[in-house]
């Protein structure tokens, strides 16, 4: 599904503050995984997840996703292959636009532009369908802003939109970090569900170490801008965060600092 060779980005070359962000990281994801990815901070998490989003040219290497060569694809070309979650509830979604005005621009996302009616009947039908699935009471407030949902239901509504469309890839980037905890895990309930429905290619970058482990069906952990462990299968459903901090330590010849990565 997706294949990632090589890749490597250099930030500020050639300056006193060059910085090798990506370490030629050769990464391949197939049809239905669902992958955690943590690491300490500047480790090349993010970096690695913004190069698969479009938001910059890499210096090396070559990304293929669902057969389609998307190095050098910009950002807005690569929307009706990818879908991404931000960190930031406020992010996803236009809080001046009523919740049905806000799908419709998902549902549409990456079609060709034409003269048509913009909220049809069949359009809000399927609209109060997915947002039943949510549990929220959000199917009876199409017509409300969105700018008066709490946080954590403009998430829930963000992951929604985000896989209407059904991508070939799905990123969500420290999605539930923002929210209060009981909140995330309500979050990341429906990040499970969105994505065992649909089996979902998803990539999910964390620093919390327990969600890690307990989400998705495999967990890659970055240093320096590699890729430095990669546990699946039996492996991984015997880890504990106690053994994946000491394969951090022996795989990176670092002890492990008391940062956002220790969060549990």
């Amino acid at each position: 599904m997706l294949k990632g060779h090589a890749i490597t980005k250099v930030f500020n070359r050639g300056t006193i503050n060059q910085k090798l962000a990506l370490d030629g990281v050769d990464i391949h994801l197939k049809q239905g995984e669902f992958v955690t990815v943590i690491g300490s901070n500047g480790a090349g998490k993010t970096t690695l997840l913004n190069s698969l989003a479009g938001n910059f040219f890499l210096d090396n290497g070559k990304l293929i996703l669902a057969g389609n060569d998307i190095t050098k694809l910009p950002r807005h070309k690569r929307a009706n292959l990818i879908s991404r979650v931000f960190q930031d509830p406020m992010l996803g979604t236009a809080a001046a636009m009523t919740i049905e005005e806000n799908m419709v621009i998902a549902l549409r996302r990456g079609l060709t532009r034409r003269l048509r009616k913009a909220i049809t009947t069949k359009d809000r039908n399927l609209f109060r369908e997915e947002l039943c699935k949510l549990g929220l009471g959000l199917e009876n407030r199409l017509t409300n802003k969105v700018s008066l949902l709490s946080g954590g239901q403009r998430q829930a509504l963000t992951l929604l939109m985000a896989t209407l469309r059904e991508p070939k890839l799905l990123l969500l980037d420290e999605h539930t970090a923002a929210l209060d905890p009981k909140t995330a895990e309500k979050v990341l309930d429906l990040t499970v569900r969105v994505q065992d429905e649909y089996k979902l290619t998803t990539f999910m970058v964390t620093h919390n170490l327990t969600h890690a482990l307990e989400y998705g069906n495999r967990t890659i952990m970055m240093h320096e801008g590699r890729i430095i462990l990669d546990i699946k299968e039996e492996e991984r459903r015997d880890m504990t965060v106690a053994r994946l901090l000491k394969m951090f330590e022996k795989a990176s010849g670092t002890l492990m600092n008391n940062d956002r990565m220790m969060l549990v």
